[in-house]
């Protein structure tokens, strides 16, 4: 039973469309090794901290390969220097 699709193909409007990014179009992906030098820490501490839920979990490009967003990673760091409690 053939059920139509819930937009028109008239026009090709739905082909036009362009789906804006979340992110910042240089944001490399990093490796672990590269997640550690970008963290300064070592490559056993980007796992237990993202095990611990201090770093995002990893994106996986392929199964064998884990990849992090930049940004991700230097706003977990950034939050993580912030002062907490508003004390200096």
């Amino acid at each position: 039973m053939y059920v139509s699709p819930p937009f028109s193909l008239s026009g090709h409007a739905a082909y036009r469309t362009r789906r804006t990014a979340d992110y910042v179009l240089d944001d490399r992906l990093l490796t672990a090794a590269e997640g550690a030098a970008e963290t300064g820490g070592a490559l056993s501490t980007v796992w237990r901290d993202v095990k611990r839920g201090v770093l995002p979990p990893a994106s996986c490009v392929t199964s064998c390969a884990p990849r992090w967003r930049r940004s991700e990673l230097r706003a977990t760091v950034e939050a993580c220097r912030a002062p907490m409690g508003g004390r200096a």
